[in-house]
C-alpha cells in the first residue's frame, strides 16, 4: 500500500498538468491552435427562405422587440487600467521567477535519485518516478507562465491564471502528501512494541523531497495574488429606473466615475473568488449601516442583466406557432438548457466530481479508526498526523467545490432564468390579444374532500381519460392569472433549477457509496442496498399525488388572488356599500380550500419524509444484520462508523433525488404554464403604412379577440366565450378622411369601440379588408430625438384615448409626455386645449402631483383629461378617441371641443372620436358613422345625418348633449370662484368613489407629506409629495412583538407542551443511536465471559434506528398542525385589517404592494416559516448534543478550543445575519414596483401597442428586474460567503478532532469514532442553525409587514339603528365642522341644514367649494370635527358604520362591479328574487319593457347579438371589462334601485347618460341629494344649496331664489344667456306650481 501510493501520486501530476494544457490550447480565446482551425467558412447558395451564404438563418425582417445597448452588454468601463496591467505583469513575473528555483530542485533531485544506491530496484524506481514525472509538469507551468506575460486582455489574463493556479496548487498537495508520507507501511495489524526499532538518518533525496513543497509556496503565493481584471465603473443611470436614480444621496461613491462600483467580483484573485471575498465589503456595509439600499450594492456583472438575457433567451426560444401539444413544458426546459449551457455543463463536470469526492474523507476516518485500532499506543504518529492533514485538506478542497456548485445553482443560474422567464412573459405580454376571461366560477377548485368526490363522479361518469383532456385545455388568461406567472411560476422554475445538480450528483454518489460499502461489509452490502430499491416504486406513486395536491393549491391560490386584486381595485365601493363582511366570507372559502390543500402537502412531506428517512436504515439494519448474524463477523469500530457515515451520505443521496424529483414536477407544471401562455395568439403583426391615405375599411366583420389558439369546446375553460366576444361588427364598409375629425355615435352597445379596437389591430378581423396605420412597437422608442414644432407629426403613428382611462403610478407630468420628447412651449399648449390648466393651479404640486394606481386621486373628468391630453402631445398623426367627452361636464366639453379638437393643436390629425355628444361634435365632424347593434346605420357627411333624422333621435337618447350657453358661461364662475391660497392644502379623501370635477382637490392631506427619502434639495423649494408611499423598510433585528404573534398563532399551552416533548424525543434519538454502536464496538466480552450476544446488539440497534424514525418526525406533524392554525389565524387577521383600514390608507398604498403581502408573503407564511422555524431548533439542539458529545470525549482542551469555534461562529452568524436580512427585505420592496409594472401593463396594453410604446415598456421593465435582482443576487452571494467560512471551519473542526484523539492517549477507537463521526456532522449543524434561522427571520419580515394598519370606526355599535331606519330620510345637519386632519384648516365650517323627507336637493358651487366632502361626511369617511348629522332622529356618529353605510346609497361617477355572474354583481347578498332583479334592470333599459328574460323563452331571431341582459346567469368579467361603461353605470343604477333605500347621494358629473328622469321617477319617496354641475337637471328640485369656500351661501327653493335678484344662484342662472335663462325661470316657475298643487 505504501509503496502504491506515491506512484500513483506522482503520476497525476503530469496528469493534470497536460490535462489543463490540452483544454487551454482547445477552449482558450487566444490560443495559437484555435487561430489556425479558424479558418474562414464556406460560402454557399442559400438552400432555404431566410438562409444566409454562410449557412446561418437570418431572419429578413428585423424584430422591433430586439433590444440592444451596447453599454448594459458590458461589465462597464475600467478605472485606471495602465497601473492595473502594470501591478499584474510585476505578479506574472513573479510566479515565472519563484517557479525556477523548485524547477533546480527537482532537477537535482532527479540526478540524485539516478546516483544514489537503494537497497531494492523497487525504490530507486519510484525514487526516479517521482521527479521525471513532475518535470513535464513544471516545464508546462513555466511555458504558461510566460505566455500569461503578454497577456493584457482580461478573458485570455483570466482563463490563464486559472491554469496556472490549479497547476502549481495541485503539485504543492501532492509534493507536500509525498513529503509527509511516513517510509513504514501503515499499521495493518496490532503493531508489537519490538517491531520499532527505526533509523532517522535521512538520504539526500528523502531531504530534497522535503524542501521541495516549500520552495512551491514562494510561486503559489504570487499567482493567487493576480487578479481577474481591473476595477470597472458603470453609469448608474443607464441600469437603474428614475426613481431609484432620484433617491441616490449626491455624495454617494456609486456616481463618482474615478470609483468603481460594479461588483468587485471582476476583479477578484481565484481565492477570493472560490471563497466570495467579494462580497466582504457588503457585508461589512450591511452590518455597519443603519440599512442596505440598491445604490449601497455593488452593480452586478454584465452576465446578471435583463438585457443580455432576454436577447439570448429571445434567440434561441424564438416565437411559438401556437400550443405544443405534449412537448408543452418540456420544449421551454430544452431551451433554457440550450440557453445556459455552459452553466449547466460547468455544475454538471463539478457535481460528479464532488459525488466521488464526498467519499474520500469517509474513507480517510475508516483509514484513521483502523489506525487507532492497530496502533493504541500511537507508536507510529508520522501515520496518523498524514492522515489528520488527509482528514483536513479533504474536508476544505470538497467544501470549496461543493460551494462552487451551490454558486452556480442559486446566483447564476435561477438569476438568470429568472431575468430569462420574466422579460420573455412580459415580451409575450406586450403582443398577445388582450382577450377579456369570464370570471365563471366553473373551473374553481374545492377543497380536498369535495375534490375527492369530483374526482370519483368524474371516473364514474367518463371513465379515466377525461382528466387529461380537461387539463390540457386550461389556458392561461385573467389578469390575475397572468401575474400569477410573473409571481409564482417563475419562481417555482427558478426553485428546480436550484436542486438540479442532484440529478448528477445523486445516482453518481450512490453508486459510489455502493462500492464503498461494498468493500467494507462484503456482500452484507447488496442485501442492505436491495432493500433500498424496494423503496422507488413508493417515490413513483408519491410524485403522482404531490403533483395534483401542488397543481390544486396553485389553482386555489389564483382563484385568491384574483378575487383579492379585484377587492383592492374595488375597495371604495365596498366601503361606500358596507360589502366587506361579504367579501371577507368569499375570501375565506377559497382559503379554506386553498389550506386544505396546504393540509394535504404537508401530510404528503410527513409521509414521504419517513419513507425516506426509513429506507437508508432499513439498509444499516439489514447489512448489519446479515454481516453479523449470517456471515458470523465481528463489527469493529473503523466498519461501523464508516459504514455509518457512508450510509447517512447515502441518505442524503437518496432523500435528495425523491426531493428533486418533487421540486421537478412542481417546476414542470410552471413550466407548462408559461409555455402555455407563451403560445397564446399574438395581435396581427403591424402592416407598413405611411399614414398618408384615408382609413379604409372594405366588407369588414369584427368581433372581440379571441384565442384561436385553444380551439377547444370545453365549456369550463376560463377563456369561455363571454358576452364582448359573441358580439360582431359585420360587414363595414367606411372610409375616414384623412386629416379630418370622424364622428362614431350610436346607443349603449352598438359595437362603437370595437371599431376603434378593429381599428387599432385589438380586435379580430374575421372577413374583408382593413387599411388604418398603426403605431410599431418601437415607435415610441424611435421617435424620441429631439425636433421641431414641425417634424412633430409622424403620420403613421397613432395615439388611443380609452373609454377608462388608463393612467401609470408616476406624476401627471409623466403621464402627459408619456416617453416622448420634452417640449416645453407644446406642453403647455396641451394643458390649454385640454382644461387641465386649472386643475394644475389647484393641485399643491402642479404637474408634479403623483397619480395612484389607475390614476384614484384625479377625479373621473381629470383622468379622462390627463388620458386626453397623453395623446394630444403625442407624435401621432391619427387619434382614436373613445368617449372622452362623456368623463367631464358640458362646458368642459365645450372647451375641449373648440380648444382641443377643433384647435390647432390638431390641424392636420386623422382625429375619429366615438361620443354621444352627437349635437357638439358633429358639426365639427368631416364624416360620420352611426351604429346600431353591430350594424352601420348611417355612414356620411353632417348634411346627410341631419337629414336622416338620426341626429334628432340620438339627441333625445342624450338629452345632456343638448349645449347651453349656460354651460358654457359657467366655466367662468368656477374660475372665478378656484380656491384662495388658505385652501390649497384642502384634500379630497373621495379619490374616485365621489369626486366631481367641481371639487378635484388634490387627494392629499399634508399629514402625509412623504418627501421623497433622500431627494436630493431641488430648485424648488420643496419636492412634490409622494401619494403611493415608498414601501418602508423596518431595520434591525425582528421585533420581539413579531415573534410573539407568531408563536401565540402556531398554538396555546397543550400545543407548546406537545411540541417541547416531540423535540426532546427527536434529540435523543442520534445520540442513542451512535451511543449503541459505540458500546457494541467497544464491548470486549464474549458471551462466554458473560457479556452479551450478538442478536443482542443487533436487534438494540435495529429498534433504535427504526422508532428514532417516526420519533424523529412528531416535531413535524405537530408544527405543520401549528403552522395550519397560524396561516389561517394571521391571513384572517390581515385580511381584516386591510378590509377595514381607512380609505386613506387604500389611497396611498400601491395595489402591487397589497397582491405582494397576499401572493408571495402568504405563501412564504403556508409553505415555509413553520419548516424553517422547526428545522432552526432541531439543529440548535444538534449543535448542543455534539458539543456535549465531543467534549465528553476530548476533555478540557476540547471545551476550549470549541469555545472559540463558537464565539468565531457566532459573530460571522450574526454579521450575515444582519446583511442577509437587510438584502431580504430589499428583494420584497424591489419586487413590488415589478409587480405593480406587470399589472399596469396587463392592464393597459392596448394603449401601450396604440401608442407604440411596448419597447419602452419593455426596457423599463428591464430596469426593474436588474434592481429586483441586485437584491436577490447579492442575498446569495452573501449566503455562499457564510458557508465558505463556515465549511472552511468544519473542516479545521474534524482536523482539530482527530489531532485531539491523536493526542490524548486515553481514547480508544470505538471512542474515536464516536467523536469523529459527531464533528463531521457539527459543521453541516451549524451551517444551517444559521441560514435556517435567517430564513426563519426573513419569514418573520412578512408577519412584521402584516400589522399596524389604522382601521376605521367599529362596524356595528350597540344599541344599533331601529331595522327600518332610516323610515323616512328626514335629515338634520347642526353646526358641522370638518378637517382632514388635526393639524389643518377646516373645509367645513360650522354649517347647518334641514331636510324634509322625500325631499329633492341639488348642490351646486365652485371647485373646491366642499360639496364632495359633504358626501363623504354622510358616509364617515371623514369624522366629524364639531357637530353632527342627524337622520331620522339617530345621529349617524353614534352608530356602526355598516350600519350607517348599508342603508343610505350613493350612485358614484366611476361605477365598479366585479366579477361573478350578473346575478351575484346586482344582488351581492342573494336577497332578492329573479323578477325583482329584471324589474330593475328594465327601469334603467338594460331590457326593454316588451323583452322576456331569459328563463321564460328565447326567440332566436337575434342571435347575432343578443341582449346578454336577459340572462342573469351570464358571466361578469374582471372588473366589468365586457361591458361598456355606460352598461357598467346602468347597471350600478339599477343596484341602487334594488336597494331602494330612503336616502340617496348622487354624484352625476359623470354619467355617460342622463338619468334624471329614470331617478325621480324610481326614488320619488327617497330623499335625493344630488352634486350638480348642470343646472337643468336640478331646476325642478324641491331646494338647491349653493355652497361657497365651506359655507352654504344660499339654501332655497329654485324658484324662490331666482326672484332674488341679488341671490349668487340668479347669477349663476343669468350667466347662461337670455333663452336659456327663461327657460330655466319656467321650469323652477313651474315646478313651485306643481308642489303646490300637490300639497
Amino acid at each position: 500500500m505504501s509503496h502504491f501510493i506515491p506512484i500513483v501520486s506522482s503520476v497525476l501530476l503530469p496528469l493534470t498538468s497536460l490535462t489543463s494544457l490540452t483544454i487551454y490550447l482547445a477552449a482558450h480565446p487566444s490560443s495559437p491552435v484555435l487561430r489556425l482551425l479558424k479558418r474562414p467558412s464556406q460560402i454557399a447558395l442559400p438552400t432555404h427562405d431566410g438562409e444566409g451564404l454562410d449557412g446561418s438563418y437570418e431572419s429578413t425582417e428585423k424584430d422591433p422587440f430586439d433590444l440592444d445597448d451596447p453599454v448594459v452588454c458590458e461589465d462597464g468601463t475600467p478605472v485606471e487600467p495602465e497601473k492595473f496591467w502594470k501591478t499584474m505583469w510585476k505578479w506574472k513575473l513573479a510566479v515565472v521567477l519563484s517557479m525556477l528555483p523548485p524547477l533546480a530542485c527537482n532537477v537535482v533531485l532527479l540526478v540524485f535519485a539516478i546516483i544514489s544506491r537503494f537497497a531494492d530496484s523497487d525504490d530507486k524506481h519510484t525514487a526516479i518516478l517521482l521527479p521525471s514525472l513532475l518535470l513535464p509538469a513544471q516545464l508546462v507551468t513555466l511555458l504558461l507562465g510566460i505566455w500569461h506575460l503578454g497577456q493584457n486582455e482580461v478573458s485570455s489574463h483570466w482563463a490563464t491564471t486559472i491554469h496556472n493556479a490549479a497547476n502549481i496548487f495541485i503539485q504543492f498537495i501532492v509534493l507536500s502528501f509525498i513529503a509527509l508520507l511516513p517510509s513504514t507501511p501503515l499499521p495493518s495489524s496490532p503493531v508489537s512494541v519490538l517491531a520499532l526499532s527505526t533509523s532517522y538518518s535521512r538520504s539526500p533525496v528523502e531531504i530534497l523531497k522535503i524542501v521541495l513543497p516549500f520552495l512551491y509556496l514562494p510561486p503559489l503565493f504570487a499567482i493567487l495574488s493576480i487578479q481577474r481584471g481591473p476595477p470597472l465603473y458603470l453609469p448608474l443611470d443607464v441600469i437603474y429606473p428614475r426613481k431609484i436614480l432620484d433617491a441616490v444621496p449626491t455624495d454617494s461613491s456609486a456616481l463618482d466615475p474615478t470609483k468603481p462600483n460594479v461588483s468587485s467580483e471582476v476583479q477578484t484573485t481565484v481565492p477570493e473568488w472560490l471563497l466570495f471575498s467579494y462580497a466582504t465589503n457588503v457585508i461589512k456595509k450591511g452590518y455597519v449601516s443603519d440599512s442596505m439600499d440598491v445604490w449601497d450594492l455593488p452593480i452586478l456583472p454584465e452576465s446578471l442583466r435583463a438585457l443580455p438575457q432576454y436577447q439570448n433567451m429571445k434567440k434561441i426560444y424564438g416565437r411559438p406557432k401556437g400550443r405544443l401539444g405534449r412537448m408543452e413544458g418540456f420544449n421551454l426546459l430544452l431551451k433554457l438548457a440550450k440557453v445556459n449551457s455552459g452553466l449547466l455543463c460547468a455544475q454538471t463536470i463539478l457535481a460528479a466530481i464532488t459525488a466521488v469526492g464526498y467519499y474520500i474523507p469517509h474513507y480517510l476516518l475508516n483509514l484513521f479508526i483502523h489506525f487507532l485500532e492497530n496502533d493504541p499506543t500511537r507508536s507510529e504518529p508520522a501515520w496518523g498526523w498524514l492522515l489528520c492533514f488527509g482528514l483536513f485538506t479533504s474536508n476544505a478542497v470538497m467544501f470549496i467545490v461543493t460551494g462552487v456548485v451551490w454558486s452556480i445553482s442559486t446566483t447564476y443560474l435561477q438569476g438568470k432564468i429568472k431575468l430569462q422567464l420574466n422579460t420573455m412573459l412580459f415580451n409575450k405580454t406586450l403582443r398577445k390579444k388582450d382577450i377579456a376571461a369570464a370570471g365563471d366560477d366553473k373551473g374553481s377548485i374545492g377543497g380536498v374532500k369535495e375534490e375527492a368526490a369530483k374526482d370519483k363522479k368524474r371516473k364514474d361518469d367518463k371513465g379515466d381519460d377525461k382528466e387529461e383532456v380537461e387539463e390540457s385545455d386550461e389556458a392561461v388568461s385573467s389578469k390575475t392569472q397572468i401575474m400569477t406567472l410573473f409571481t409564482v411560476d417563475v419562481d417555482r422554475v427558478t426553485e428546480f433549477v436550484f436542486h438540479l445538480f442532484a440529478i448528477t450528483d445523486s445516482p453518481i454518489e450512490i453508486v459510489v457509496a455502493s462500492i464503498f460499502v461494498f468493500k467494507l461489509l462484503g456482500v452484507s452490502a447488496v442485501y442492505g442496498l436491495l432493500t433500498a430499491i424496494l423503496s422507488l416504486p413508493m417515490n413513483h406513486f408519491a410524485s403522482k399525488i404531490v403533483v395534483r395536491a401542488q397543481e390544486n393549491l396553485m389553482k386555489t391560490r389564483d382563484q385568491r388572488t384574483a378575487l383579492m386584486n379585484e377587492i383592492l381595485q374595488g375597495i371604495r365601493m365596498l366601503k361606500f356599500m358596507a360589502w366587506e363582511r361579504s367579501f371577507e366570507r368569499r375570501i375565506h372559502s377559497i382559503r379554506k380550500n386553498e389550506l386544505s390543500w396546504q393540509a394535504r402537502n404537508y401530510q404528503i412531506e410527513v409521509a414521504f419524509n419517513c419513507i425516506w428517512a426509513i429506507t437508508p436504515v432499513v439498509v444499516t439494519v439489514v447489512a448489519f444484520l446479515h454481516y453479523t448474524l449470517v456471515r458470523g463477523e465481528t463489527l469493529t469500530p473503523s466498519v461501523a462508523f464508516t459504514s455509518l457515515a457512508v450510509f447517512a451520505e447515502l441518505r442524503f443521496a437518496l432523500n435528495a433525488l425523491p426531493e428533486t424529483l418533487i421540486q421537478a414536477l412542481q417546476g414542470f407544471v410552471s413550466c407548462k404554464r408559461i409555455e402555455k401562455y407563451m403560445s397564446l395568439a399574438e395581435v396581427a403583426p403591424v402592416e407598413e403604412n405611411d399614414g398618408q391615405g384615408d382609413i379604409v375599411l372594405s366588407s369588414a366583420t369584427f368581433t372581440w379577440p379571441r384565442d384561436d389558439s385553444a380551439h377547444s369546446t370545453n365549456p369550463s375553460r376560463s377563456t369561455a366565450t363571454t358576452p364582448k366576444n359573441a358580439f360582431t361588427l359585420a360587414d363595414l364598409s367606411l372610409r375616414f378622411p384623412r386629416g379630418k375629425l370622424s364622428l362614431i355615435c350610436g346607443r349603449l352597445g352598438s359595437g362603437k369601440s370595437l371599431l376603434l379596437a378593429g381599428l387599432l389591430g385589438e380586435a379580430d378581423l374575421l372577413a374583408g379588408h382593413v387599411v388604418s396605420p398603426r403605431s410599431m412597437p418601437n415607435a415610441m422608442a424611435e421617435a424620441n430625438e429631439k425636433v421641431s414644432n414641425e417634424d412633430w407629426i409622424i403620420s403613421n403613428m397613432t395615439a388611443y384615448v380609452p373609454q377608462q382611462a388608463w393612467l401609470q403610478n408616476a406624476s401627471i407630468k409623466d403621464n402627459i409626455v408619456f416617453s416622448a420628447p420634452w417640449n416645453p412651449a407644446r406642453y403647455q399648449q396641451v394643458l390649454e386645449a385640454c382644461s387641465l390648466l386649472t386643475d394644475l393651479q389647484i393641485l399643491e404640486d402642479g404637474d408634479e402631483t403623483e397619480i395612484g394606481e389607475k390614476g384614484l386621486n384625479l377625479s373621473g373628468g381629470q383622468k379622462a383629461r390627463v388620458s386626453l391630453a397623453r395623446a394630444v402631445y403625442s407624435r401621432a398623426g391619427v387619434l382614436f378617441f373613445d368617449d372622452v367627452l362623456s368623463a367631464v361636464d358640458a362646458h368642459t366639453a365645450h372647451a375641449i371641443m373648440a380648444n382641443c379638437l377643433q384647435g390647432p393643436i390638431n390641424e392636420g390629425r386623422t382625429i375619429l372620436i366615438v361620443s354621444h355628444h352627437t349635437a357638439l361634435v358633429s358639426p365639427g365632424a368631416a364624416y360620420i358613422v352611426a351604429l346600431e347593434n353591430g350594424d352601420v346605420k348611417f355612414s356620411g357627411t353632417r348634411d346627410d345625418f341631419v337629414a336622416s333624422g338620426l341626429m334628432e333621435k340620438l339627441d333625445d337618447e342624450d338629452s345632456k348633449a343638448k349645449p347651453t350657453e349656460a354651460e358654457q358661461k359657467e366655466e367662468s364662475t368656477v374660475e372665478e370662484n378656484a380656491i384662495k391660497p388658505t385652501h390649497k392644502s384642502v384634500v379630497n379623501v373621495s379619490g374616485a368613489g365621489t369626486p366631481d370635477p367641481g371639487s378635484e382637490t388634490s387627494s392629499l392631506a399634508p399629514e402625509d407629506e412623504v418627501t421623497v427619502t433622500n431627494s436630493t434639495p431641488d430648485l424648488k423649494s420643496k419636492p412634490p409629495r409622494k401619494l403611493i408611499e415608498d414601501e418602508k423598510r423596518a431595520r434591525g433585528r425582528i421585533a420581539g412583538v413579531v415573534w410573539k404573534t407568531y408563536f401565540s398563532a402556531l398554538g396555546g399551552p397543550v400545543w407548546w407542551t406537545l411540541f417541547v416533548i416531540a423535540l426532546a424525543m427527536a434529540m435523543v434519538v442520534p445520540v442513542a443511536e451512535k451511543g449503541w454502536l459505540q458500546y457494541w464496538t467497544g464491548s470486549k466480552t464474549t458471551p462466554s465471559e458473560g457479556g452479551h450476544t450478538v442478536q443482542y446488539f443487533v436487534f438494540g440497534y435495529a429498534i433504535i434506528t427504526i422508532a428514532g424514525v417516526f420519533v424523529a418526525n412528531v416535531q413535524y406533524m405537530v408544527v405543520y398542525y401549528g403552522s395550519l392554525q397560524a396561516s389561517r389565524k394571521l391571513h384572517n387577521a390581515m385580511l381584516e385589517s386591510v378590509l377595514f383600514s381607512t380609505l386613506r390608507f387604500h389611497d396611498t398604498t400601491s395595489r402591487g404592494r397589497l397582491l405582494n403581502r397576499f401572493g408571495k408573503d402568504i405563501e412564504g407564511l403556508d409553505s415555509s416559516t413553520a419548516d424553517n422555524f422547526v428545522r432552526s431548533i432541531a439543529y440548535g439542539l444538534n449543535v448542543i448534543v455534539t458539543f456535549v458529545s465531543i467534549t465528553y470525549v476530548g476533555g478540557i482542551p476540547f471545551i476550549l478550543a470549541g469555545c472559540v469555534i463558537l464565539i468565531v461562529y457566532y459573530q460571522a452568524g450574526s454579521i450575515y445575519g444582519q446583511t442577509s436580512r437587510d438584502m431580504r427585505r430589499l428583494d420584497s420592496v424591489t419586487r413590488s414596483p415589478l409587480y405593480s409594472l406587470f399589472g399596469e401593463t396587463v392592464s393597459g396594453v392596448a394603449v401601450l401597442r396604440a401608442f407604440g410604446a411596448s419597447t419602452v415598456s419593455l426596457k423599463y421593465m428591464m430596469r426593474l428586474a436588474d434592481t429586483n435582482l441586485l437584491a436577490f443576487a447579492w442575498s446569495w452571494t452573501v449566503n455562499r460567503w457564510l458557508s465558505a467560512r463556515f465549511n472552511l471551519l468544519g473542516a479545521f473542526m474534524v482536523g482539530l478532532t482527530a489531532v485531539a484523539v491523536l493526542i490524548a492517549p486515553g481514547v480508544d477507537a470505538a471512542m474515536a469514532g464516536f467523536a469523529l463521526s459527531f464533528a463531521g456532522t457539527i459543521c453541516h449543524d451549524m451551517l444551517f442553525l444559521v441560514r435556517r434561522f435567517v430564513q426563519l427571520e426573513q419569514s418573520m419580515v412578512a408577519i412584521e409587514r402584516f400589522t399596524e394598519l389604522k382601521l376605521e370606526a367599529p362596524e356595528h355599535i350597540e344599541p344599533g339603528p331601529p331595522a327600518s331606519w332610516p323610515a323616512s330620510g328626514a335629515i338634520s345637519v347642526e353646526k358641522l365642522v370638518i378637517r382632514y386632519a388635526p393639524d389643518l384648516p377646516n373645509v367645513l365650517h360650522s354649517i347647518s341644514f334641514q331636510v324634509a323627507p322625500r325631499e329633492k336637493i341639488g348642490i351646486v358651487g365652485a371647485t373646491g367649494c366642499g360639496k364632495s366632502t359633504l358626501a363623504l361626511s354622510f358616509f364617515r369617511f371623514v369624522e366629524a370635527t364639531e357637530g353632527r348629522i342627524v337622520i331620522d332622529g339617530v345621529d349617524i356618529g353614534k352608530i356602526g358604520l355598516t350600519d350607517l353605510r348599508s342603508r343610505v346609497t350613493i350612485i358614484p361617477q366611476d361605477p365598479t362591479i366585479l366579477s361573478g355572474t350578473l346575478r351575484s354583481t346586482l344582488d351581492v347578498f342573494d336577497e332578492y328574487n329573479d323578477a325583482d332583479i329584471y324589474a330593475a334592470l328594465r327601469r334603467v333599459h338594460l331590457i326593454k319593457d316588451n323583452e322576456v328574460s331569459a328563463d321564460q323563452g328565447e326567440d332566436d331571431d337575434e342571435s347575432r347579438n343578443k341582449n346578454v341582459f336577459k340572462d342573469l346567469n351570464n358571466p361578469v368579467s374582471e372588473g366589468g371589462d365586457n361591458f361598456s361603461s355606460g352598461e357598467k353605470q346602468l347597471i350600478c343604477m339599477a343596484r341602487a334601485i334594488l336597494k331602494r333605500n330612503k336616502l340617496l347621494f348622487m354624484d352625476e358629473a359623470t354619467a355617460s347618460i342622463d338619468f334624471s328622469k329614470t331617478i325621480r321617477e324610481e326614488f320619488s319617496d327617497s330623499t335625493i341629494l344630488t352634486i350638480a354641475h348642470r343646472i337643468h337637471t336640478i331646476i325642478d328640485f324641491d331646494k338647491v344649496m349653493v355652497m361657497d369656500q365651506g359655507h352654504i351661501a344660499e339654501f332655497a327653493s329654485p324658484a324662490e331664489l331666482l326672484r332674488d335678484h341679488k341671490s349668487k344662484f340668479y347669477a349663476l342662472c343669468k350667466a347662461t344667456g337670455r333663452t336659456e335663462f327663461g327657460n330655466l325661470k319656467t321650469m323652477a316657475m313651474e315646478a313651485e306650481r306643481k308642489r303646490k298643487a300637490q300639497r
